[in-house]
């Protein structure tokens, strides 16, 4: 008989620590954590606010640039034992962000509207950067005369 690994959700700090480094005992802890998971001891359970959360202090307080948090964030997201509601969307978004999306919140969007409403997205943020399959509209009126006529 195989026992399944128990479940555990994270906290923001364990993913920081883990992808900055930056103390000693922390970071330690968080090494011996992501090696569980790694080896299937284990199963993580991310919310998407807690990595948005993450993606947040990353850019605001440590001001790293939007690929580096990519780059650091993304095998984490990879990682078999980790679970995460609907990862596959917030991956594409990471990805997004680390190229072309300014903010993760609108690369959120972004990945949302390509994976959910074949890339309608209705924005007042005229910002947005060209992505392939995205349309952005700002009223309802721009969408409707976009439909196709049957």
């Amino acid at each position: 008989m195989s026992s399944r690994p128990v479940p555990w959700t994270l906290d923001a700090n364990i993913i920081l620590r883990y992808v900055l480094d930056d103390n000693e005992e922390l970071t330690a802890k968080a090494e011996r954590i992501w090696q569980a998971i790694e080896d299937g001891a284990v199963t993580a359970v991310l919310d998407p606010v807690t990595l948005a959360e993450v993606v947040f202090v990353l850019a605001s307080v440590y001001r790293l640039p939007n690929a580096t948090i990519s780059e650091a964030v993304l095998p984490l997201l990879q990682v078999e034992g980790v679970r995460m509601h609907n990862r596959e969307r917030y991956l594409h978004a990471l990805r997004l962000f680390g190229t072309t999306v300014k903010h993760f919140g609108d690369a959120c969007a972004c990945a949302t509207a390509l994976g959910e409403t074949s890339g309608l997205l209705y924005s007042f943020d005229r910002g947005m950067p060209e992505i392939a399959g995205l349309r952005r509209a700002e009223d309802f009126g721009d969408m409707e005369r976009e439909q196709p006529q049957e």
